[in-house]
């Protein structure tokens, strides 16, 4: 007497040491899909009749498995499912769940981000807690904004992508970028850094350092993203302005807007740098086009040289101030002298009062 347990995701593979025995009589358990027993010579139900000497199943908790089981007979079970077989179960329950849902099926890819955005942090709160049930239900919480995003984009009219795609995406970076890892190479651990680095250069091919940095993240992380991309490409730290480095928060003030703007218009400044090296480096007989290529290596010579300076500006501002002054405003001098000349003017004209009234006494 022997019971045969196939997975419920596959029930039509069958064991190969079960097949000799799936030749006589055999019954099965109502769940199993109609076409596995129609295939088979000698199938019937597990309630009809005497017991057949093999049981199969899919459902190992059914009463009559776990009746025979109790009874000592014995079990040929597929393998053990392979890591990530529940994530099939969980892309097909959202592909129902898009399809029949009333909620589901009307969401887009904008309705959804501000959820992704809480998922997010409510991981970074998991993990702060250290508490692995919390981060398990997080993380499953994560996972079905990807799959519901995937499934959405599969709805596309153009470009549409599925969540094997994204999978596929993936698989193909991390070949990528560490295959000597993935090879089974021994490697320390600067030289996978270097190596994905690297490797993430060519892939990217950035015109600017500032390229895909994502704008609308926190300004707290994106200011962080933006230090940490200028560091590596050995931007001189004393260009960073302060705003950047350093938050103030008081009542009635906007820390996260004030910083943002800081971190947007140095972000800007680092693109006008770059493209005047470009411009320095290509010569008056190269077109203009070829600034889009990759700079490669900056050095800290050019980065001062091309960065466009905020005391050069407050200079030229000081400049005109004194240019005005000079033009518009008298100095003390002129003013003395035209004070002299008035108080003459006014002394001349007494002097002529008095003359005119001696004159008329005379007479």
């Amino acid at each position: 007497m022997t019971v045969v347990l196939v997975d419920p995701r596959r029930p039509s593979l069958i064991p190969i040491d079960a097949i000799d025995l799936l030749a006589g009589d055999v019954q099965y358990t109502e769940e199993m899909p109609i076409k596995v027993p129609w295939s088979l010579p000698a199938a019937r139900p597990a309630y009809d009749g005497d017991q057949a000497p093999v049981l199969l199943s899919s459902d190992s908790e059914h009463p009559a498995v776990k009746a025979r089981l109790a009874a000592g007979e014995k079990v040929i079970s597929a393998p053990d499912a392979a890591p990530g077989e529940r994530l099939v179960d969980a892309v097909a329950m959202m592909d129902k769940l898009r399809t029949a849902g009333p909620w589901e099926s009307e969401q887009t890819h904008d309705s959804l981000r501000r959820y992704l955005l809480e998922e997010t942090y409510e991981v970074f709160d998991a993990v702060h807690s250290g508490n692995a049930d919390a981060l398990r239900e997080e993380l499953g919480d994560v996972l079905l904004q990807v799959l519901f995003h995937a499934r959405i984009a599969e709805d596309a009219p153009q470009n549409p992508f599925s969540i094997d795609d994204v999978a596929d995406s993936l698989v193909r970076k991390l070949g990528n970028r560490v295959p000597a890892v993935l090879a089974g190479e021994p490697v320390s651990l600067d030289e996978q850094l270097a190596q994905w680095e690297e490797r993430k250069a060519l892939e990217k091919s950035r015109g600017s350092l500032m390229d895909d940095v994502p704008t609308g993240q926190p300004a707290l992380a994106l200011a962080q993203k933006v230090i940490e991309r200028v560091s590596a490409a050995g931007l001189p730290a004393d260009l960073i302005p302060a705003a950047m480095t350093s938050v103030s928060v008081s009542a009635g003030s906007d820390a996260e807007n004030t910083l943002r703007s800081a971190v947007l218009e140095f972000m800007e400044a680092v693109r006008r740098a770059e493209h005047a090296v470009a411009v320095s480096r290509r010569g008056d007989d190269v077109p203009e086009e070829l600034d889009a290529t990759s700079l490669g290596q900056v050095s800290e010579a050019e980065w001062r040289q091309h960065w466009p300076s905020g005391e050069q500006d407050g200079n030229d501002r000081n400049a005109e101030t004194d240019e005005v002054t000079e033009t518009d405003e008298p100095d003390e001098t002129d003013a003395a002298e035209e004070a002299d000349e008035a108080g003459a003017a006014e002394g001349a004209d007494e002097a002529q009062t008095e003359v005119e009234q001696a004159a008329d006494s005379a007479r």
